[in-house]
């Protein structure tokens, strides 16, 4: 009995080291991989026409369909397939107003990502990387925050950095929400800044889509 009792211990530690190990595999790459296999699932649609094919049926719904399309846009995994159809999007219709529209639905999945990473998601990166990767992540945390009060630069190049990762076509916006919470950003500058970072990074894929037409 006490054998069994200690091989169940036993097997039961290397189950936790297995998971614990497969957290932080999951942690390191998973942005990586993601992106990846993103970017090559992007590729063999555009180069099928699916994703051409798409943009002119989202055509009949109108700039509602830009909404939509900027939702997915800051949402992560789709942000390649949905930055390659605003881009077919913008030959059928003015990319200014779906810039704008766009926007708007990439604000809303910003803000959904920020409140996800604040209550969800925080707390356990912390521990993956203060634990398991041993990056003293807190202290980071806490130099960083300090210069926000006492660096003004450090108050311009965060929000212009969280900016920059939203604006991206690619699934960045995570990383910015992290930001956002370690600085402790009020919400109302956090969507100012993802509102016109996602404008920008919206009207640039379509203005690259005119003039590829």
């Amino acid at each position: 009995m006490a054998n069994y009792s200690y091989h169940h211990s036993e097997n039961h530690r290397k189950f936790r080291r297995v998971v614990h190990k497969a957290r932080t595999f999951h942690l390191k790459y998973q942005n990586t991989l993601m992106l990846l296999f993103s970017l090559a699932m992007t590729y063999l649609l555009v180069k099928a026409g699916l994703v051409k094919d798409f943009a002119d049926y989202l055509t009949g719904f109108g700039y509602a369909s830009a909404v939509i399309l900027g939702f997915f846009f800051a949402l992560g995994f789709t942000t390649p397939i949905a930055s390659a159809t605003l881009i077919f999007l913008a030959r059928n219709m003015n990319p200014f107003p779906m810039a704008l529209l766009g926007a708007m639905g990439a604000t809303i999945a910003n803000l959904l990502i920020y409140l996800f990473v604040r209550h969800k998601l925080l707390d356990e990166i912390r521990y993956i990387l203060n634990e398991d990767l041993k990056l003293e992540f807190s202290k980071f945390e806490i130099k960083l925050s300090y210069s926000m009060t006492k660096k003004w630069w450090v108050k311009i190049l965060v929000p212009a950095l969280a900016g920059f990762l939203t604006a991206l076509p690619v699934p960045t916006e995570f990383f910015a929400a992290m930001l956002w919470n370690i600085v402790r950003y009020r919400i109302e500058r956090i969507l100012f800044f993802a509102f016109i970072f996602s404008f920008f990074g919206i009207l640039a894929l379509g203005l690259f889509g005119i003039s590829l037409h």
